[in-house]
């Protein structure tokens, strides 16, 4: 279950947007106090609907949310929003079949991914201090030429 915030981060459109989809029907959610909660599978529905050529959403959406939050939000989001297999109703109980449990191979990646991820960001960081190191050099070498 999703909240309006989460979705409305995830399509980039306001939480009114999103409220304003659900007072109208479009977008199917439960009411959870204040707030609202919203099945995936009713996100992946109307992300379909509102998609130009059925079908397509998966290909419109997964680019943002790689753009947003990396790509292991968007691995994350195509198995968990938008896998065909998870989302297709059990036509015997009308419901979302349970997905699948963790493996120790799954977590190991998801880890790894984690440490190259943070790595990455250690270097970039490192990498914009040293370029503000050489401008504020640059200025107190013109300052002392003055």
């Amino acid at each position: 279950m999703l909240t309006t915030k989460q979705i409305s981060e995830l399509l980039r459109v306001s939480e009114e947007t999103v409220r304003r989809w659900i007072r109208t029907g479009e977008l199917h959610a439960e009411q959870d106090g204040k707030g609202y909660l919203v099945d995936e599978l009713a996100l992946k529905r109307l992300v379909d609907e509102k998609s130009q050529i059925p079908g397509t959403a998966m290909n419109k959406i997964l680019p943002i949310i790689n753009d947003m939050f990396g790509p292991e939000a968007a691995k994350f989001a195509k198995s968990n929003l938008f896998d065909p297999l998870r989302q297709s109703m059990d036509q015997t109980t009308g419901t979302v079949p349970p997905k699948p449990e963790a493996t120790a191979e799954s977590i190991a990646e998801q880890l790894s991914q984690l440490k190259r991820k943070k790595r990455r960001l250690e270097l970039e960081h490192e990498l914009k201090l040293l370029e503000i190191e050489e401008k504020i050099v640059a200025l107190e070498h013109k300052a002392n030429n003055l």
